[in-house]
């Protein structure tokens, strides 16, 4: 009588087999999991501003000074900020040419705030002398991230007497 050497092999048991494939269905969600995490913190990343001061001082001379400061509130950061005034500064152009003026720093880290004090000049560096005392102007605050979006926060600042 002839022995056959492979008839004493067994296979896996039915556990065994059910523990491992349930460690590889673990193993894979874990992964899934963390791919999942790290797209949606690249998805949620934001630039934002906000308005921490914003004044508008009109002085016995009739000059205009615009004090602003401005935070990052985003989680992103800004590379470069601005706060354009709508009042007209070239009354030669049609349509408003806002006054521009750029807090330091230009760059905001998230939570990083910048400042601005000015005086108010047209495009020829006289100063701008039309905006009455108690008139509210528009006002934009902008900032550019790296990759190039931009962030708006529109508001409006009310002219007080220094």
């Amino acid at each position: 009588m002839t022995t056959n050497p492979f008839k004493k092999r067994r296979g896996l048991s039915p556990a065994i087999t059910t523990l491992i494939i349930l460690g590889i269905a673990v193993i894979a969600g874990v992964a899934v999991f963390q791919n999942f995490q790290s797209q949606s913190s690249v998805a949620s990343a934001r630039g934002a501003i906000t308005v921490e001061n914003l004044a508008l001082i009109k002085n016995p001379s009739g000059e205009l000074w615009l004090s602003a400061t401005i935070k990052n509130s985003g989680n992103k950061q800004i590379d470069s900020t601005a706060v354009n005034l709508q009042v007209d500064t070239d009354s030669g152009t049609p349509g408003i040419q806002p006054f521009l003026a750029n807090p330091s720093p230009a760059a905001l880290n998230p939570g990083q705030t910048a400042s601005v004090f000015v005086r108010v000049v047209d495009s020829g560096g006289s100063p701008v002398t039309s905006v009455d005392v108690g008139q509210s102007i528009p006002v934009e605050i902008r900032g550019t991230t790296p990759d190039g979006s931009v962030v708006t926060t529109p508001t409006s600042v009310m002219t007080s007497l220094a």
